[in-house]
């Protein structure tokens, strides 16, 4: 039997994990003239999993920022819809569409927009932008303990970010409550 998401994840190191979450933005990095190689790209993921500094760690958590934020926009724009609103969405619902092309690219631009927010979320809560952590608990409420990969991360992030021991039980209350009690976040840190 393969094993689970949520189990692989949970034993991987955090590192390949954040080493994973570049890869996916690597597009997106690139566009904005942030190249990373796969050595340097392991060396800022091992940055960020110790909570150390480098050298584009800045650059590359204001580039996920501003694309995690304009999918949101996009999706409010779009749609009306707010991330959980979208995660929730029913999609013969949403449209306009005519035919079965038009209705299978309105879903995938919707599901690849909840899959940056998602996975970007995370990254950012990794890196101390905890305004983003709603979003992973948006994505736990939503996966209802499937464990997708993209809640199997957010689950990860916020259990390594907050300390909170996953294997007890009520997990995500206690992690709505942590996340609550965090301060809000400087303009300008």
């Amino acid at each position: 039997m393969p094993e689970s998401a949520d189990r692989g994840l949970s034993r991987a190191p955090l590192t390949e994990i954040i080493f994973i979450l570049l890869q996916h933005f690597r597009p997106v990095l690139t566009e904005a003239d942030l190249i990373l190689g796969a050595d340097e790209a392991r060396e800022l993921a091992g940055a960020i999993a110790a909570g150390r500094s480098h050298v584009k760690a800045e650059a590359v958590t204001r580039t996920i920022a501003e694309r995690v934020d304009s999918r949101l926009d996009a999706l409010q724009s779009r749609w009306g819809l707010d991330f959980a609103a979208s995660l929730r969405a029913d999609m013969a619902a949403i449209g306009p569409w005519s035919s079965t092309a038009e209705f299978l690219a309105l879903a995938n631009d919707k599901a690849e927009a909840e899959t940056d927010i998602a996975l970007g979320a995370s990254l950012l809560l990794a890196v101390g932008r905890r305004e983003y952590g709603r979003y992973l608990l948006e994505t736990l409420e939503h996966d209802a303990g499937a464990l997708d990969i993209e809640a199997a991360i957010a689950r990860r992030i916020l259990l390594h970010v907050s300390g909170i021991d996953g294997a007890r039980d009520n997990g995500l209350a206690r992690l709505r409550r942590w996340l609550a009690d965090q301060p809000p976040r400087d303009a300008g840190a």
